[in-house]
């Protein structure tokens, strides 16, 4: 005996395939789902992680991180002065968020590896050179 939400899911389903045609699953024929490793997520955990993933969900850090790589990037082409120092006012905004969400500071100063690298990549045209 069917539910009502099965029925409607099913419906939804034939719907879909006859509309859209979805998706080409040629490839996956006679093949085995690609398996996740989950084992480090608590098992009682492992379905949310699923449903929450499936979503597009990612976690506010992961988010952040990508949208430091994303900005660094714009900084490295951009050629106007101006939008330089947008961008970099932007950049250490998120890197201050992610240091609070991580509970831990980045170490982003001047001694820093990392620092030097972000700034080898940025030419500034007619500014000073930075003191070792």
């Amino acid at each position: 005996m069917l539910t009502a939400l099965q029925i409607i899911a099913e419906r939804k389903i034939e719907e879909f395939f006859r509309k859209d045609g979805g998706p080409d699953l040629r490839h996956l024929h006679g093949r085995p789902l690609p398996v996740e490793d989950m084992s480090n997520v608590p098992a009682d955990l492992r379905m949310a992680y699923k449903i929450l993933k499936n979503a597009g969900y990612v976690p506010e850090e992961v988010a952040l991180h990508r949208e430091i790589v994303r900005t660094e990037d714009l900084l490295a082409h951009c050629r106007d002065e101006q939008d330089k120092l947008r961008q970099l006012r932007k950049l250490s905004l998120l890197k201050c968020k992610l240091e609070a969400k991580l509970g831990r500071p980045l170490r982003i100063d001047g001694d820093s590896a990392y620092f030097d690298r972000v700034v080898d990549r940025i030419p500034v045209r007619g500014g000073r050179e930075r003191q070792p």
